[in-house]
């Protein structure tokens, strides 16, 4: 895949987020009892596939609120899957792979699109909880060709149904990119080897 068409499948998976987003009327339901908008790729134009993630924040979010918004996106014609997941007052550190969770509610959404299969990551908590996260972080001085790099190494991982391969998340690419310099998909595989955090 040339750059300009990794460049065009990216604005075309954010454009598509946002429409499916807005058809559901997401963020309307969320604004109701927080302050939502969307984090990530889709925030910043860095889409493989079809994921999109939205922070709601709240300095205080009853939980029984959240369940009851559960049915509700139950009931939505294209929803197959709804889940919850409670990192707020039930530990997050006895994996290795949750301790950098944010403190907070997780809600996660399997819409049915003509495109296929998209996932829906919502995460409530207080704006603190995610303070340093880079998935809030807006990329407005990343150049073409870390985006190009970032895009190119993201899809180099890609698994078949979703996901990145060995464990990584897109954090890791965009703080090998963005931090550490890396240029390729090639320079990346060595960073994985031999970093230490």
């Amino acid at each position: 895949m040339s750059d300009n068409q990794l460049l065009n499948s990216a604005e075309e998976l954010q454009k598509e987020a946002k429409e499916i987003i807005d058809k559901l009327d997401i963020i309307s339901v969320l604004n109701e009892i927080s302050d939502t908008q969307f984090v990530g790729s889709v925030q910043n134009g860095l889409m493989v596939w079809r994921d999109i993630d939205l922070h709601a924040y709240s300095e205080e979010i009853d939980r029984d609120v959240i369940l009851d918004l559960l049915k509700n996106f139950g009931q939505l014609p294209s929803i197959q899957k709804v889940q919850f997941s409670n990192f707020k007052e039930l530990r997050r550190d006895h994996l290795e792979s949750r301790r950098h969770l944010p403190q907070g509610y997780y809600v996660g959404l399997r819409t049915i699109q003509p495109s296929g299969e998209w996932k829906i990551d919502i995460w409530f908590g207080k704006r603190e909880a995610f303070s340093g996260f880079y998935d809030i972080t807006n990329f407005s001085n990343i150049t073409e060709k870390q985006k190009v790099t970032v895009l190119k190494i993201k899809k180099a991982w890609l698994k078949d149904d979703g996901g990145y391969k060995d464990g990584i998340t897109a954090v890791d690419v965009y703080k090998a990119v963005l931090e550490h310099g890396i240029g390729d998909e090639e320079e990346f595989e060595f960073y994985l080897q031999n970093k230490s955090d």
